[in-house]
């Protein structure tokens, strides 16, 4: 049997506030999902996830849990972290890393827009 380690002293999220903030349900797979990102000692891989959510919450399916993943990615409350010839890995929050090459990717294509003339203009989000 698993040891269970102590309690953290993160402050409490109210994860249906949060998701219904970002206009997404706090549905039991969704939430099942969270928990098991919240929990996690790693980075778990979307399998892994899915095999942990189940756990708590036997409707999860894979498609949820990856639908589930993008739109937390797409809100910056979770983000990804590739693993050459794996799945890619999953943690709560933004990653510092993944902003750093959107910005690095940002600025290689701004140099290759201005090769060919043109230069890239800032949009506001829609």
């Amino acid at each position: 049997m698993r040891e269970r380690l102590p309690m953290t002293t993160a402050p409490v999220v109210d994860v249906p506030s949060l998701l219904a903030r970002v206009g997404m349900r706090a549905t039991p797979p969704r939430l099942a999902i969270w928990q098991v990102l919240h929990d996690a000692d790693g980075e778990p891989d979307a399998v892994e996830l899915l095999r942990r959510a189940q756990c708590l919450e036997p409707r999860t399916s894979l498609g949820t849990v990856y639908r589930f993943l993008r739109e937390l990615e797409l809100h910056g409350l979770a983000s990804s972290r590739p693993v050459a010839h794996e799945r890619s890995r999953w943690r709560l929050g933004a990653s510092a890393e993944s902003t750093s090459r959107n910005t690095e990717a940002v600025a290689a294509v701004a140099r290759l827009a201005a090769a060919f003339g043109y230069r890239l203009v800032p949009v506001a989000n829609v």
